[in-house]
């Protein structure tokens, strides 16, 4: 791990905290821990630099819901002008953004051993250490969770790298991991705070902890780990963010999206939420790839005061068609128009539906100005609270079968046709299902409700059925796709079971001797 560990150790002990907006912190430059943590200032600037990972425009202000996302049975990439990458299934353990993402999570988790082992030396009241502690131990659970999602096995490293010459790291267990990840989040949720004295998207509560615990059991009861005693601690743990009664369906989806393309922090629905603002045109500004890279395309010939956006993701023919009549939010997920470089909407014809880009961040709602061409201040959503009851009725259905999972599904479904969520309705409510058809129903309602989000590929992977999806896609797109889009068919007819796991780096293979490839790579 020479190439990130030797990175990490600079970019924490020459500390690079990045800019988090809930913390209003300048970044740091050149400190070191020996003489830095000494008071609360410098500790919440180091807790910046373990939350700047998030917002990167290479991870979830980015690369992670977009690019590593994209080739899935809701979306694919519509951009031809990439030769390589894991969207075309033609990538290999060199391929730049595979190892930018090993490298920032594991960047993220050395700047989190880094603020653990020096945190109790600081002059800080012992009730803010430990809200401190906590945001960290979750954060450095959260990206060991994404790197076991992704690769596997990995290295576990819990303290801070003491050397750069000290890279000989062997993988350990995912199973393993995922026992660590669960002890840090669970004492993660009993040191921060709950959400409604955060008040904030960005800043870790308890909500944020048991939402993602309940994602963490979720895959560990799916594949590869088939662990079906963890469906009831998903649900567990479900139960605990509704517990509250806080959180609430915001009545108007298409209303999540603009909040966000407006830096409006909305708890109640968007729990957690990356940090991006601004418009990247000084240095206090994170402005991220959210609407630019996943808009609705618009080469605009003024791009700051037009919103440029390359439409690299469009949607699969079964995700439009998934959505039944009076559904709205079909037509605010995937476009129902393509736009020219003056901004001018042409409505497409109902048979052109690989043509209709992802369009739940939509530019023109940016306020911020001027618009930047290629960074937006549109924030990420990590967790919702509509995640929560879907993976909540998921859970609740495999444990228990629908019975009881039927009011959760059926909250968000009735938020999708504008209606009332909490009053039943006979023409949208799921009835009378049994447990193997609520199962495919509550896979389809994830689609409706999520897509583009980010999480698609790994709920294929967990239900075990990415591979069979992929193949599907690939035949579908021969079907309607015309000549246009058969690129994206031979694409999706690449998958194989080695792309269920990403390649560990080149760069770390040849540094790191203990380490060994994933197979088929």
């Amino acid at each position: 791990m020479k190439h990130i560990f030797s990175i990490t150790c600079l970019t924490a002990l020459v500390l690079v905290s990045g800019c988090s907006k809930f913390l209003d912190k300048e970044p740091l430059s050149t400190v070191s821990p020996s003489n830095y943590y000494n008071n609360e200032a410098e500790v919440n600037s180091a807790l910046a630099g373990v939350y700047s990972t998030l917002s990167s425009e290479f991870m979830w202000g980015g690369r992670i819901p977009i690019r590593h996302n994209a080739s899935t049975d809701e979306s694919f990439l519509s951009y031809k002008s990439f030769p390589t990458g894991p969207f075309w299934f033609n990538y290999d353990a060199s391929d730049p953004l595979v190892t930018e993402m090993w490298t920032l999570l594991y960047a993220g988790i050395e700047r989190a051993n880094v603020l653990l082992s020096n945190l109790d030396k600081a002059n800080l009241d012992d009730a803010k250490r430990s809200i401190v502690k906590g945001q960290v131990l979750f954060l450095r659970a959260f990206y060991y969770f994404t790197l076991v999602q992704y690769w596997g096995d990995v290295p576990l490293k819990l303290t801070p790298s003491a050397s750069v010459n000290n890279v000989d790291i062997a993988k350990t267990r995912a199973l393993d991991v995922l026992v660590q990840i669960e002890k840090d989040m669970k004492e993660a949720e009993t040191l921060v705070q709950d959400v409604t004295d955060i008040n904030n998207t960005e800043r870790i509560s308890k909500s944020t902890v048991r939402g993602i615990l309940a994602r963490v059991y979720l895959k560990w009861a799916g594949e590869p780990f088939k662990d079906a005693s963890k469906y009831d601690e998903a649900r567990t743990w479900a139960l605990k963010v509704l517990e509250p009664n806080v959180h609430e369906l915001n009545p108007d989806y298409s209303q999540i999206y603009i909040n966000e393309c407006q830096d409006i922090s909305e708890w109640k629905e968007c729990i957690w939420e990356t940090g991006n603002w601004g418009n990247n045109n000084d240095a206090n500004r994170i402005g991220g790839r959210i609407g630019n890279e996943n808009g609705v395309k618009c080469s605009a010939s003024d791009p700051t005061t037009l919103g440029y956006a390359y439409g690299f993701i469009s949607t699969s023919y079964k995700l439009y068609h998934l959505y039944e009549d009076g559904d709205l939010r079909r037509d605010w997920a995937i476009s129902t128009y393509t736009m020219n470089a003056a901004g001018v909407k042409t409505q497409l014809a109902a048979t052109k539906i690989y043509e209709r880009n992802c369009a739940k961040w939509r530019r023109e709602y940016e306020l911020v100005r001027p618009l930047n061409k290629n960074y937006t201040p549109t924030g990420f959503p990590i967790l919702r609270y509509a995640d929560v009851l879907l993976m909540l009725a998921e859970a609740e259905n495999e444990v228990a079968g629908p019975a009881n999972a039927y009011q959760y599904i059926n909250m968000v479904r009735r938020r999708g046709y504008g209606l009332p969520v909490n009053t039943p309705d006979a023409a949208v409510d799921l009835a009378g299902l049994d447990q193997l058809s609520f199962r495919q129903a509550i896979r389809d309602e994830r689609a409706r409700e999520l897509c583009f989000e980010g999480l698609r590929k790994q709920d294929l992977i967990r239900w075990g059925i990415y591979l069979d999806e992929m193949a599907d896609q690939a035949l579908e797109i021969q079907a309607h796709g015309g000549t246009t889009f058969q690129y994206a068919a031979q694409a999706a007819g690449r998958a194989a079971s080695r792309h269920l796991l990403y390649p560990v780096p080149s760069g770390e293979m040849s540094l790191n001797k203990a380490m060994v490839q994933n197979p088929g790579w």
